[in-house]
């Protein structure tokens, strides 16, 4: 294969795998600007599992959560649990049978983990 076809392929394969990603992720999940996914895996039950990470310099811990909340309520969910601390925040959300669970962590390291946990077929 020569090399502008194999340029062209990886760069095909790059967009497309962007596109499947960022299309994957249902609506009800808070995505924050700038932040870089690491997983976000639809399980077969249902759920969706969500994970992202963001530099601490660009937001707080109490700004994300704010946004999440807004965002959640947006969708129709309202707060069931909120523990929101300088450093981690743990927010639960419920919308009928729906649950959405949230984990803000600020680490050492400088970097913000953001996890998502949604569930569509809560029993």
């Amino acid at each position: 294969m020569s090399q502008t076809k194999s340029l062209m392929f990886a760069g095909m394969l790059a967009l497309f795998s962007t596109g499947a990603l960022a299309a994957a992720v249902p609506s009800e999940i808070y995505q924050p600007a700038g932040a870089h996914t690491v997983k976000a895996d639809r399980q077969n039950d249902g759920e969706f599992e969500y994970e992202a990470e963001l530099p601490a310099r660009s937001t707080s811990v109490k700004a994300l959560a704010n946004k999440v909340i807004a965002h959640a309520r947006s969708k129709g969910f309202r707060i069931v649990e909120s523990e929101i601390k300088r450093d981690e925040a743990d927010l639960e959300f419920k919308r009928g049978r729906h649950t959405l669970d949230v984990s803000i962590d600020k680490e050492d390291d400088g970097r913000i983990e953001y996890k998502a946990d949604l569930d569509l077929d809560h029993n």
